[in-house]
Protein backbone atom coordinates (compact mmCIF):
# COMPACT_ATOMS: atom_id res chain seq x y z
CA UNK A 1 0.00 0.00 0.00
CA UNK A 2 1.72 3.42 -1.47
CA UNK A 3 0.89 6.65 0.96
CA UNK A 4 -0.03 8.39 -2.34
CA UNK A 5 -2.88 5.90 -3.44
CA UNK A 6 -6.43 5.67 -2.78
CA UNK A 7 -6.52 2.80 -0.74
CA UNK A 8 -4.13 4.38 1.93
CA UNK A 9 -5.85 7.46 1.44
CA UNK A 10 -9.76 6.91 1.24
CA UNK A 11 -9.66 3.47 3.25
CA UNK A 12 -6.51 3.22 5.68
CA UNK A 13 -5.71 6.04 6.85
CA UNK A 14 -9.76 7.53 7.55
CA UNK A 15 -9.86 4.21 9.45
CA UNK A 16 -6.88 4.05 11.22
CA UNK A 17 -7.63 7.76 12.82
CA UNK A 18 -10.70 7.10 13.76
CA UNK A 19 -9.74 3.83 15.50
CA UNK A 20 -6.75 5.95 17.12
CA UNK A 21 -8.77 8.39 18.51
CA UNK A 22 -11.34 6.08 20.03
CA UNK A 23 -8.22 3.97 22.03
CA UNK A 24 -6.42 6.85 22.77
CA UNK A 25 -9.24 7.95 25.30
CA UNK A 26 -9.74 4.64 26.61
CA UNK A 27 -6.32 3.99 28.06
CA UNK A 28 -2.36 3.68 27.88
CA UNK A 29 -1.87 0.76 26.67
CA UNK A 30 -4.83 -0.02 23.86
CA UNK A 31 -3.02 2.88 21.31
CA UNK A 32 -0.26 0.78 21.52
CA UNK A 33 -1.39 -2.33 20.67
CA UNK A 34 -3.85 -1.02 17.71
CA UNK A 35 -1.00 1.12 15.96
CA UNK A 36 0.86 -2.36 16.02
CA UNK A 37 -2.51 -4.03 14.13
CA UNK A 38 -2.56 -1.29 11.80
CA UNK A 39 0.96 -1.20 11.05
CA UNK A 40 1.18 -5.34 10.49
CA UNK A 41 -1.93 -4.81 8.28
CA UNK A 42 -0.22 -2.33 6.15
CA UNK A 43 2.77 -4.20 5.62
CA UNK A 44 0.69 -7.70 4.98
CA UNK A 45 -0.77 -5.65 2.14
CA UNK A 46 2.14 -5.62 0.15
CA UNK A 47 3.33 -9.25 0.64
CA UNK A 48 1.58 -11.05 3.67
CA UNK A 49 4.63 -13.85 3.79
CA UNK A 50 7.02 -11.82 4.38
CA UNK A 51 5.05 -10.19 7.58
CA UNK A 52 5.91 -13.59 8.84
CA UNK A 53 9.68 -13.08 8.38
CA UNK A 54 9.40 -8.92 10.01
CA UNK A 55 7.13 -10.94 13.61
CA UNK A 56 10.17 -13.43 13.63
CA UNK A 57 13.00 -11.06 13.46
CA UNK A 58 11.59 -8.74 16.31
CA UNK A 59 11.02 -11.75 18.66
CA UNK A 60 14.34 -13.32 18.19
CA UNK A 61 16.06 -9.55 18.06
CA UNK A 62 13.76 -9.21 21.88
CA UNK A 63 15.19 -12.28 22.95
CA UNK A 64 19.20 -11.77 22.15
CA UNK A 65 18.50 -8.22 23.18
CA UNK A 66 17.22 -9.06 26.52
CA UNK A 67 20.32 -11.35 26.97
CA UNK A 68 22.32 -8.05 25.48
CA UNK A 69 21.02 -6.15 28.14
CA UNK A 70 21.35 -8.30 31.03
CA UNK A 71 24.98 -9.80 30.72
CA UNK A 72 26.42 -6.49 28.33
CA UNK A 73 28.37 -9.13 26.74
CA UNK A 74 30.09 -8.65 23.64
CA UNK A 75 29.37 -12.38 22.97
CA UNK A 76 25.72 -11.80 23.02
CA UNK A 77 25.70 -8.32 20.96
CA UNK A 78 28.17 -10.52 18.45
CA UNK A 79 24.97 -13.28 18.70
CA UNK A 80 22.81 -10.51 17.66
CA UNK A 81 24.61 -8.94 14.89
CA UNK A 82 25.35 -12.31 13.31
CA UNK A 83 21.75 -12.79 12.84
CA UNK A 84 20.74 -9.13 11.40
CA UNK A 85 23.22 -9.25 8.98
CA UNK A 86 22.69 -12.54 8.25
CA UNK A 87 19.37 -12.17 8.07
CA UNK A 88 19.94 -9.42 5.63
CA UNK A 89 22.58 -10.99 3.68
CA UNK A 90 20.14 -13.66 2.66
CA UNK A 91 17.34 -12.01 1.32
CA UNK A 92 19.38 -8.96 -0.28
CA UNK A 93 22.80 -10.42 -1.03
CA UNK A 94 23.18 -14.06 -1.38
CA UNK A 95 22.11 -13.98 -4.88
CA UNK A 96 24.28 -11.31 -5.74
CA UNK A 97 27.75 -12.94 -4.33
CA UNK A 98 26.79 -16.12 -5.70
CA UNK A 99 26.83 -14.66 -9.07
CA UNK A 100 30.11 -13.27 -8.46
CA UNK A 101 31.26 -17.02 -7.59
CA UNK A 102 29.83 -17.98 -10.66
CA UNK A 103 26.71 -19.86 -9.07
CA UNK A 104 23.20 -20.20 -10.23
CA UNK A 105 20.39 -20.27 -7.52
CA UNK A 106 17.22 -22.28 -8.71
CA UNK A 107 14.13 -19.87 -8.40
CA UNK A 108 12.99 -16.09 -8.22
CA UNK A 109 14.79 -14.61 -5.62
CA UNK A 110 12.33 -11.72 -3.83
CA UNK A 111 13.49 -9.10 -1.87
CA UNK A 112 11.39 -8.70 1.48
CA UNK A 113 9.74 -5.16 1.56
CA UNK A 114 11.86 -2.72 4.31
CA UNK A 115 14.31 -5.55 5.57
CA UNK A 116 17.12 -3.14 4.94
CA UNK A 117 15.31 -0.32 7.21
CA UNK A 118 14.19 -2.86 10.10
CA UNK A 119 17.10 -4.63 10.45
CA UNK A 120 19.23 -1.88 10.56
CA UNK A 121 17.03 -0.10 13.52
CA UNK A 122 16.97 -3.30 15.54
CA UNK A 123 21.10 -3.70 15.22
CA UNK A 124 21.14 0.25 16.23
CA UNK A 125 18.91 -1.29 19.53
CA UNK A 126 21.17 -3.80 20.02
CA UNK A 127 24.41 -1.55 19.93
CA UNK A 128 22.42 1.29 21.99
CA UNK A 129 21.55 -1.48 24.62
CA UNK A 130 25.04 -2.70 24.82
CA UNK A 131 26.21 0.77 25.11
CA UNK A 132 23.95 1.73 27.92
CA UNK A 133 21.97 4.24 26.09
CA UNK A 134 18.93 2.89 26.59
CA UNK A 135 18.42 1.72 30.48
CA UNK A 136 16.02 -1.36 29.61
CA UNK A 137 14.62 -3.35 26.54
CA UNK A 138 11.22 -2.12 27.58
CA UNK A 139 8.42 -4.22 26.76
CA UNK A 140 7.85 -6.07 24.02
CA UNK A 141 5.06 -4.06 22.65
CA UNK A 142 6.78 -1.57 22.76
CA UNK A 143 9.89 -2.57 20.93
CA UNK A 144 7.85 -3.76 18.10
CA UNK A 145 6.20 -0.73 17.50
CA UNK A 146 9.20 1.31 17.90
CA UNK A 147 10.38 -1.41 14.75
CA UNK A 148 7.14 -1.67 12.93
CA UNK A 149 5.50 1.79 12.85
CA UNK A 150 3.77 1.78 9.57
CA UNK A 151 4.85 5.60 8.40
CA UNK A 152 8.67 4.78 8.58
CA UNK A 153 8.75 0.92 8.23
CA UNK A 154 8.79 0.55 4.99
CA UNK A 155 11.44 3.93 4.09
CA UNK A 156 12.81 5.63 7.22
CA UNK A 157 13.31 7.54 8.62
CA UNK A 158 15.71 5.17 10.68
CA UNK A 159 15.13 6.19 14.09
CA UNK A 160 17.31 5.97 17.01
CA UNK A 161 15.61 4.00 19.34
CA UNK A 162 16.70 5.71 22.40
CA UNK A 163 14.56 8.90 20.76
CA UNK A 164 11.10 6.40 19.81
CA UNK A 165 11.00 4.30 22.18
CA UNK A 166 10.76 6.46 25.58
CA UNK A 167 7.95 8.14 23.36
CA UNK A 168 5.83 5.30 22.53
CA UNK A 169 6.70 4.59 26.73
CA UNK A 170 5.53 7.57 28.04
CA UNK A 171 1.83 7.05 26.94
CA UNK A 172 -0.47 8.76 24.07
CA UNK A 173 -3.22 10.00 26.16
CA UNK A 174 -1.51 13.25 27.99
CA UNK A 175 1.04 13.75 25.43
CA UNK A 176 0.42 17.07 23.34
CA UNK A 177 -0.89 16.02 20.07
CA UNK A 178 0.19 17.79 17.00
CA UNK A 179 -2.48 16.26 14.43
CA UNK A 180 -2.77 19.58 12.34
CA UNK A 181 0.67 20.21 11.58
CA UNK A 182 1.21 16.36 11.07
CA UNK A 183 -1.87 16.85 8.17
CA UNK A 184 -0.23 19.63 6.91
CA UNK A 185 3.45 18.14 6.27
CA UNK A 186 1.72 14.91 4.88
CA UNK A 187 -0.09 16.79 2.40
CA UNK A 188 3.38 18.75 1.30
CA UNK A 189 4.98 15.31 1.15
CA UNK A 190 2.25 13.71 -0.88
CA UNK A 191 1.94 17.03 -3.44
CA UNK A 192 6.18 16.65 -3.77
CA UNK A 193 5.57 12.87 -4.53
CA UNK A 194 2.95 13.21 -7.07
CA UNK A 195 2.55 16.53 -8.52
CA UNK A 196 7.07 16.63 -8.82
CA UNK A 197 8.49 13.31 -8.59
CA UNK A 198 5.69 11.47 -10.88
CA UNK A 199 5.76 14.01 -13.38
CA UNK A 200 9.45 13.62 -13.61
CA UNK A 201 9.60 10.27 -13.76
CA UNK A 202 8.86 9.92 -17.71
CA UNK A 203 11.19 11.96 -19.11
CA UNK A 204 14.28 10.58 -16.59
CA UNK A 205 13.09 6.84 -17.56
CA UNK A 206 12.94 7.86 -21.34
CA UNK A 207 16.50 9.40 -21.13
CA UNK A 208 17.79 6.32 -19.33
CA UNK A 209 16.07 4.17 -21.57
CA UNK A 210 18.35 5.17 -24.62
CA UNK A 211 20.96 3.19 -26.73
CA UNK A 212 23.29 5.94 -27.64
CA UNK A 213 22.77 8.91 -25.59
CA UNK A 214 24.84 11.87 -26.04
CA UNK A 215 26.47 13.74 -23.18
CA UNK A 216 23.82 16.89 -23.12
CA UNK A 217 20.96 14.14 -22.66
CA UNK A 218 23.20 11.86 -19.76
CA UNK A 219 23.83 15.58 -17.83
CA UNK A 220 19.93 16.27 -18.05
CA UNK A 221 18.96 12.42 -16.99
CA UNK A 222 21.10 12.96 -13.87
CA UNK A 223 20.12 16.09 -13.33
CA UNK A 224 16.05 15.11 -13.42
CA UNK A 225 16.85 11.84 -11.57
CA UNK A 226 18.56 14.01 -8.52
CA UNK A 227 15.15 15.67 -8.35
CA UNK A 228 12.98 13.34 -9.16
CA UNK A 229 14.91 10.82 -6.53
CA UNK A 230 14.80 14.07 -3.92
CA UNK A 231 10.99 15.11 -4.54
CA UNK A 232 10.25 11.36 -4.05
CA UNK A 233 12.54 10.64 -1.06
CA UNK A 234 12.13 13.87 0.76
CA UNK A 235 8.26 13.73 -0.06
CA UNK A 236 7.98 9.84 1.60
CA UNK A 237 10.05 11.22 4.66
CA UNK A 238 7.66 14.13 4.99
CA UNK A 239 4.65 12.20 4.77
CA UNK A 240 6.28 9.58 7.19
CA UNK A 241 7.06 12.59 9.64
CA UNK A 242 3.76 13.92 9.39
CA UNK A 243 2.15 10.78 9.71
CA UNK A 244 4.06 9.80 12.96
CA UNK A 245 2.41 13.50 14.59
CA UNK A 246 -0.79 12.79 13.52
CA UNK A 247 -0.85 9.58 15.32
CA UNK A 248 1.51 10.96 18.37
CA UNK A 249 4.85 10.21 17.84
CA UNK A 250 7.47 12.62 16.47
CA UNK A 251 9.74 11.05 13.52
CA UNK A 252 13.31 12.72 13.26
CA UNK A 253 13.61 14.70 10.25
CA UNK A 254 15.67 13.08 7.47
CA UNK A 255 16.49 15.91 4.72
CA UNK A 256 17.53 19.63 4.97
CA UNK A 257 18.00 21.12 1.54
CA UNK A 258 20.54 19.15 0.11
CA UNK A 259 21.19 20.70 -3.00
CA UNK A 260 22.14 23.80 -0.99
CA UNK A 261 25.23 22.06 0.09
CA UNK A 262 28.95 23.79 -0.82
CA UNK A 263 30.88 20.40 0.05
CA UNK A 264 30.42 16.33 0.03
CA UNK A 265 30.60 16.71 3.90
CA UNK A 266 27.89 19.22 4.16
CA UNK A 267 25.56 17.27 1.46
CA UNK A 268 25.61 14.37 3.61
CA UNK A 269 25.30 16.07 6.58
CA UNK A 270 21.63 17.51 4.81
CA UNK A 271 20.95 14.14 2.63
CA UNK A 272 18.78 10.96 4.29
CA UNK A 273 19.96 12.09 7.82
CA UNK A 274 18.94 9.03 9.37
CA UNK A 275 21.07 7.41 7.44
CA UNK A 276 24.30 9.53 7.46
CA UNK A 277 24.04 9.19 11.61
CA UNK A 278 23.51 5.52 11.40
CA UNK A 279 26.67 4.65 9.24
CA UNK A 280 28.35 7.38 11.46
CA UNK A 281 26.98 5.84 14.89
CA UNK A 282 27.41 2.63 14.04
CA UNK A 283 30.26 1.97 11.42
CA UNK A 284 32.61 4.89 10.99
CA UNK A 285 33.66 5.35 14.79
CA UNK A 286 33.96 1.78 15.89
CA UNK A 287 35.89 1.33 12.54
CA UNK A 288 37.99 4.15 14.30
CA UNK A 289 37.28 7.63 12.88
CA UNK A 290 38.95 10.30 13.29
CA UNK A 291 40.98 9.12 16.41
CA UNK A 292 43.78 7.24 14.59
CA UNK A 293 45.48 9.68 12.55
CA UNK A 294 44.12 11.06 8.73
CA UNK A 295 44.54 7.70 6.72
CA UNK A 296 42.77 5.65 9.22
CA UNK A 297 40.21 8.46 9.17
CA UNK A 298 40.14 8.11 5.13
CA UNK A 299 40.18 4.24 4.99
CA UNK A 300 37.54 4.03 7.53
CA UNK A 301 35.21 6.62 5.32
CA UNK A 302 35.92 4.77 2.26
CA UNK A 303 34.86 1.54 4.29
CA UNK A 304 31.38 3.01 5.25
CA UNK A 305 30.31 4.64 2.05
CA UNK A 306 31.13 1.47 -0.42
CA UNK A 307 28.79 -0.30 2.51
CA UNK A 308 26.69 2.21 2.38
CA UNK A 309 26.40 1.84 -1.22
CA UNK A 310 25.87 -1.83 -0.88
CA UNK A 311 23.60 -0.91 1.69
CA UNK A 312 21.21 0.00 -1.14
CA UNK A 313 21.49 -1.94 -3.77
CA UNK A 314 23.33 -5.80 -4.22
CA UNK A 315 25.04 -4.52 -7.72
CA UNK A 316 27.87 -3.02 -8.43
CA UNK A 317 27.05 0.22 -9.77
CA UNK A 318 25.60 1.19 -6.01
CA UNK A 319 29.60 -0.12 -5.05
CA UNK A 320 30.50 2.26 -7.49
CA UNK A 321 28.12 5.42 -6.00
CA UNK A 322 29.38 3.86 -2.53
CA UNK A 323 33.08 4.44 -3.67
CA UNK A 324 32.55 7.58 -5.25
CA UNK A 325 31.27 9.45 -2.35
CA UNK A 326 33.75 7.88 -0.66
CA UNK A 327 36.72 9.11 -2.20
CA UNK A 328 34.99 12.36 -2.77
CA UNK A 329 34.42 12.70 0.94
CA UNK A 330 38.49 11.90 1.70
CA UNK A 331 39.43 14.43 -0.94
CA UNK A 332 37.41 16.70 0.92
CA UNK A 333 38.82 15.90 4.16
CA UNK A 334 42.47 16.20 2.77
CA UNK A 335 41.63 19.55 1.19
CA UNK A 336 40.12 21.20 4.32
CA UNK A 337 43.46 20.04 6.25
CA UNK A 338 46.23 20.42 3.67
CA UNK A 339 44.66 23.94 2.75
CA UNK A 340 43.78 27.10 4.54
CA UNK A 341 42.23 28.30 1.14
CA UNK A 342 37.98 27.85 0.70
CA UNK A 343 36.69 27.80 -3.00
CA UNK A 344 34.09 31.11 -3.39
CA UNK A 345 30.87 30.23 -1.72
CA UNK A 346 28.85 29.78 -5.39
CA UNK A 347 31.95 28.15 -6.96
CA UNK A 348 32.01 24.96 -4.19
CA UNK A 349 27.54 24.77 -4.61
CA UNK A 350 28.21 24.74 -8.16
CA UNK A 351 30.98 22.10 -7.67
CA UNK A 352 29.06 20.10 -5.52
CA UNK A 353 25.86 20.04 -7.34
CA UNK A 354 27.69 18.75 -10.30
CA UNK A 355 29.84 15.76 -8.87
CA UNK A 356 26.68 15.16 -6.85
CA UNK A 357 24.18 14.79 -9.76
CA UNK A 358 26.98 12.94 -12.10
CA UNK A 359 27.20 10.50 -9.09
CA UNK A 360 23.34 9.56 -9.66
CA UNK A 361 24.17 8.41 -12.66
CA UNK A 362 25.23 4.77 -11.65
CA UNK A 363 22.65 4.99 -8.54
CA UNK A 364 20.01 5.17 -10.88
CA UNK A 365 21.36 2.59 -13.56
CA UNK A 366 20.30 -1.05 -14.37
CA UNK A 367 23.67 -2.45 -13.95
CA UNK A 368 27.76 -1.34 -13.69
CA UNK A 369 28.00 -1.77 -17.56
CA UNK A 370 24.64 0.31 -18.12
CA UNK A 371 26.79 3.33 -15.52
CA UNK A 372 30.19 3.12 -17.52
CA UNK A 373 28.10 3.48 -20.92
CA UNK A 374 26.34 6.89 -19.94
CA UNK A 375 29.53 7.77 -18.28
CA UNK A 376 31.68 7.18 -21.82
CA UNK A 377 28.49 9.16 -23.29
CA UNK A 378 29.50 12.02 -21.52
CA UNK A 379 32.79 12.36 -24.08
CA UNK A 380 30.48 12.54 -26.75
CA UNK A 381 28.88 16.25 -27.26
CA UNK A 382 26.25 17.25 -29.34
CA UNK A 383 22.65 19.24 -29.13
CA UNK A 384 19.32 17.45 -30.01
CA UNK A 385 16.91 19.57 -30.67
CA UNK A 386 14.85 21.24 -27.85
CA UNK A 387 10.94 22.24 -27.61
CA UNK A 388 9.94 25.78 -26.28
CA UNK A 389 8.32 27.23 -23.81
CA UNK A 390 4.84 25.64 -24.64
CA UNK A 391 5.78 22.23 -25.26
CA UNK A 392 6.66 22.72 -20.81
CA UNK A 393 3.02 24.24 -20.46
CA UNK A 394 1.38 21.58 -21.83
CA UNK A 395 3.15 18.88 -20.36
CA UNK A 396 3.17 20.23 -16.79
CA UNK A 397 -0.78 20.93 -17.11
CA UNK A 398 -0.87 17.44 -18.06
CA UNK A 399 1.57 16.22 -15.08
CA UNK A 400 4.29 14.29 -17.76
CA UNK A 401 6.89 16.32 -17.93
CA UNK A 402 8.94 14.26 -20.72
CA UNK A 403 10.32 16.49 -23.63
CA UNK A 404 10.09 19.65 -21.69
CA UNK A 405 12.51 18.21 -18.83
CA UNK A 406 15.47 20.34 -20.34
CA UNK A 407 13.06 23.08 -19.27
CA UNK A 408 11.57 21.89 -16.01
CA UNK A 409 14.29 20.43 -14.38
CA UNK A 410 16.46 23.78 -13.86
CA UNK A 411 13.34 25.60 -12.36
CA UNK A 412 12.86 22.48 -10.46
CA UNK A 413 16.13 23.02 -8.89
CA UNK A 414 16.00 26.60 -8.37
CA UNK A 415 12.72 25.40 -6.21
CA UNK A 416 14.93 22.90 -4.12
CA UNK A 417 17.76 26.11 -3.45
CA UNK A 418 15.12 28.70 -3.19
CA UNK A 419 12.02 27.14 -1.72
CA UNK A 420 11.98 26.62 2.47
CA UNK A 421 11.95 23.18 3.86
CA UNK A 422 8.27 21.39 3.79
CA UNK A 423 8.38 21.32 7.60
CA UNK A 424 9.10 25.26 7.63
CA UNK A 425 6.42 26.07 5.65
CA UNK A 426 4.03 23.93 7.85
CA UNK A 427 4.91 25.32 10.83
CA UNK A 428 5.48 29.36 9.68
CA UNK A 429 1.41 28.78 7.80
CA UNK A 430 -1.62 29.74 10.05
CA UNK A 431 -4.51 27.37 10.49
CA UNK A 432 -6.72 29.43 7.89
CA UNK A 433 -3.56 28.99 4.97
CA UNK A 434 -2.71 25.90 5.89
CA UNK A 435 -6.54 24.73 5.51
CA UNK A 436 -6.17 26.77 1.78
CA UNK A 437 -2.65 25.32 1.18
CA UNK A 438 -3.75 21.57 2.04
CA UNK A 439 -7.72 21.73 -0.05
CA UNK A 440 -5.88 22.90 -3.14
CA UNK A 441 -3.08 20.56 -3.10
CA UNK A 442 -5.27 17.79 -2.48
CA UNK A 443 -7.71 18.80 -5.41
CA UNK A 444 -4.44 18.67 -7.65
CA UNK A 445 -3.33 15.32 -6.31
CA UNK A 446 -6.52 13.91 -6.74
CA UNK A 447 -6.54 15.11 -10.51
CA UNK A 448 -3.20 13.74 -10.96
CA UNK A 449 -4.25 10.33 -9.18
CA UNK A 450 -7.02 10.15 -11.34
CA UNK A 451 -4.86 10.45 -14.28
CA UNK A 452 -2.26 8.02 -13.67
CA UNK A 453 -1.49 4.79 -11.99
CA UNK A 454 0.50 4.74 -8.38
CA UNK A 455 3.74 4.88 -8.76
CA UNK A 456 5.94 2.99 -6.05
CA UNK A 457 8.24 5.35 -4.08
CA UNK A 458 11.81 4.65 -5.11
CA UNK A 459 13.44 3.89 -1.66
CA UNK A 460 11.10 0.73 -2.15
CA UNK A 461 13.66 -1.04 -4.31
CA UNK A 462 16.09 -0.89 -1.69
Amino acid sequence: MVFSSFAFLLVFLPLALLGFLWVRRRGEQRPVFFLLGASWLFYAFWDWRYLFLLLASMLVNYGLGMQVWRHRSRRWLTWALVFNLGLLAYYKYLGFFAGMAGLSLPGQWVLPLAISFYTFQQIAWQVDLYRGRLAAPGRLCDFMLCVSFFPHLIAGPICRPSSLLPQIERGFATRPWHWQLGATLFVLGLAKKVLLADSLAPGVDGLFGLAQPAASQVVLAALGYGLQLYFDFSGYADMAVGLGLMFGIRLPINFRSPYRSRSIIEFWRRWHISLSRFLRDYLYIPLGGSRHGRSRQWLSLLITMLLGGLWHGAGWQFILWGAAHGTLLCLNHAWRWLSPWRLPQPLAWALTLVVVMLAWIPFRASDLAHALTLFAALGQWSWPSLPGLGVLLVEASALHLDRSLWLAAPLLLGVCVVAPRAFTIALRLSPFWRGLVCAILVLLVTKAMLARPDRAFLYFNF
